[in-house]
């Protein structure tokens, strides 16, 4: 593996732990709650206190391979898989179980998927994504279908997506909810929401540019900022009323952490790199180390630019050495 690729894979592999940790933290009940009082209409006249602790069942929630969270207030589900032999797995971020209260005061369940989505430009409307997830999360609700199967026992489905990074500015700090609505074409018919509103989607987007005045929005955005640094967001979640757990705190630490390193641009890292190899260099006056070491970045794919700026060569020097080496090789 030369330099580049070592680069590439540790940028990837920061990436995947950043995605975990956001995800680890969103699956805390007390965000959790917070986003289901503000954008489920079921929850919206329910005490939030209610929401986390009463409708919110962990013990209900199907987990494919996580163990036993640490936190109570810990929803297990994170990376739930969903497989049809048919159809291609797809892997939920987050999927509980929770129920409310109806009217007529029994408690109707339903499952909520949450999704932490860094890339808004997909290369397909995020709408229909999450009208995929929630559909396989209704029809995986059965698991075989006869002339006997109670299509009664299906539960309403939530798919939760909250886009962040780079959502356009003039789309930022919305929510829009999509769902299934009743509309009589001939005569007029009553029927419970409960009986047709199956699938709903909710989009939340947010970036870091335009601050958001939603009082939930701009407690995801604190919380997904690429910005703020950690002690800013902490602060800022006690304002929300977070109640901050030493858990909490080391996690959004390593989220920031992750972050800065995974702000810096490829080729700022790249420079930083060859800029400290060069001192190394330079410190044994070893002509022969920088030639092969200009000669390799430039086989790397650098620009005689690049490699002039970072090791403070001139330009007809590197081309010199590249002279050189070809003659050598003839």
């Amino acid at each position: 593996m030369n330099e580049l690729e070592e680069i590439i894979q540790t940028t990837d592999e920061r990436k995947a732990k950043y995605d975990h940790v956001i995800k680890e933290l969103l699956s805390n009940k007390q965000f959790l709650s917070r986003i289901l009082k503000r954008f489920v209409p079921e929850y919206e006249n329910i005490p939030l206190e209610d929401i986390e602790n009463k409708y919110i069942e962990p013990g209900s929630i199907e987990v494919s391979s996580l163990g036993v969270a640490r936190n109570t207030r810990r929803v297990e589900g994170s990376a739930q898989e969903e497989y049809n032999p048919n159809e291609a797995t797809i892997y939920y971020d987050i999927i509980f179980k929770a129920c409310y209260p109806s009217k007529t005061g029994e408690y109707i369940g339903m499952y909520i998927n949450v999704e932490a989505q860094k890339s808004y430009y997909a290369g397909y409307p995020m709408e229909m994504r999450g009208a995929y997830y929630a559909a396989r999360r209704l029809g995986s609700q059965l698991k075989t279908i006869s002339k006997n199967t109670n299509y009664g026992s299906l539960h309403k489905v939530y798919s939760i997506w909250v886009c962040m990074g780079d959502v356009p500015d003039k789309e930022a700090n919305t929510a829009t909810l999509y769902r299934m609505e009743k509309k009589d074409i001939i005569g007029t018919v009553k029927r419970r929401p409960e009986e047709y509103d199956l699938m709903n989607v909710i989009i939340l987007r947010i970036n870091d540019k335009k601050e958001a005045e939603d009082r939930v929005l701009s407690m995801l955005q604190t919380l997904s900022s690429s910005v703020l640094k950690a002690d800013e967001k902490l602060k800022t979640l006690k304002e929300y009323g977070i109640d901050v757990s030493e858990e909490i705190e080391e996690e959004v630490k390593h989220m920031c952490n992750l972050s800065d390193l995974l702000e810096e641009r490829l080729e700022e890292r790249i420079e930083a790199r060859i800029e400290a190899r060069v001192r190394e260099e330079m410190e044994t006056e070893v002509e022969e180390k920088l030639v092969r070491t200009a000669l390799n970045l430039l086989k790397n794919g650098l620009s005689y630019e690049t490699v002039s700026k970072c090791m403070n060569i001139p330009i007809e020097k590197i081309k010199q050495w590249e002279q050189e080496e070809t003659l050598q090789k003839q």
